[in-house]
């Protein structure tokens, strides 16, 4: 009898496990026409990597993940279950309400990578007011054609006093 209870047991874990697994993969498909739009959301959780987030309307969970939280270095508080900046001092904790950003939907992984639209903004901006650097130096493929360019024009120039 107690063999049996523990096959019981096994087969009812198995059937939960794969029925929450084509729940995922079904939130993650409906999601992948998503990118790019905005939603409300509940943080659910909160981890040193990022901030799992659940859709209000959809009811759906995603992950933002700590390197796109680039405005302010957060640091995890295992005891508070927040990230807090620390320049900003803005901090995210279980239970908060936020606005984000579908990013990615991976549909292999089951997963969907969200962005808090605030901080997205504020990266946005702020590399506006910055100007891309560059070096002066020209790429390789630039100098060799100058360089081509340059022999044609010598070679042209003997050619027409005689010389070759």
């Amino acid at each position: 009898m107690p063999e049996i209870a523990r096959h019981t047991s096994d087969m009812d874990r198995r059937a939960d496990d794969a029925e929450r697994e084509l729940v995922q993969w079904k939130k993650v498909r409906f999601m992948a026409d998503k990118v790019g739009d905005e939603f409300e959301g509940y943080i659910t959780g909160v981890a040193p990597f990022g901030l799992f987030v659940e859709l209000v309307e959809h009811f759906v969970e995603g992950l933002v993940h700590l390197s796109t939280m680039a405005d302010d270095y957060y640091r995890y508080l295992e005891t508070t279950h927040t990230l807090r900046g620390e320049n900003t001092e803005k901090t995210y904790r279980l239970g908060d309400r936020v606005r984000v950003q579908v990013l990615r939907v991976d549909l292999e992984r089951r997963q969907i990578e969200l962005g808090v639209v605030q901080i997205l903004e504020a990266v946005r901006r702020e590399e506006g007011r910055r100007h891309a650097r560059r070096s002066k130096m020209r790429p390789k493929r630039e100098r060799r054609t100058e360089h081509a360019a340059g022999e044609r024009r010598h070679r042209s120039h003997r050619q027409r006093r005689g010389r070759k």
